[in-house]
């Protein structure tokens, strides 16, 4: 029961930062930077979101479940979540040479999400931790 709060606990931290920052952008400089979309966001995009984001954290603790012994302090867990989200959006933003997105705003959304991804990974390592001895 504890991983799976700590899942939902870092899925939830994960979502809000993530919407603390198109917050930011909306009333920041960064916002001229920004792609123009006609959609609207409703509440089932929201809950995809979260669901997907929810996703690839169980991926990501599975994966460091796997790799547990290797990971006995708190700083190698949080170093282990951040290499592989801000990995992950990297790739995210690799549509950035045939799409109409700026490099500007390419820059802008990979630092905020590797910040989101290291804010994730203290979370995360608070709730999942080694059982072998010497551990902390």
């Amino acid at each position: 029961m504890r991983i799976f709060l700590g899942l939902f606990f870092t899925t939830l931290t994960n979502f809000s930062l993530g919407l603390l920052g198109f917050y930011f952008t909306t009333i920041s400089f960064l916002s001229a930077y920004a792609p123009l979309t006609q959609n609207k966001v409703t509440n089932l995009d929201y809950l995809v979101s979260f669901s997907l984001k929810f996703v690839v954290i169980l991926i990501l603790t599975w994966i460091m479940h796997r790799v547990m012994s290797m990971l006995d302090t708190p700083k190698k867990r949080i170093l282990f979540i951040f290499l592989l989200g801000s990995s992950f959006s990297l790739y995210n933003e690799v549509d950035l040479f045939w799409s109409d997105t700026t490099l500007a705003w390419s820059f802008a959304v990979t630092i905020g999400e590797s910040l989101n991804w290291l804010l994730t990974g203290y979370v995360l390592s608070k709730f999942v931790k080694p059982k072998h001895l010497g551990a902390l």
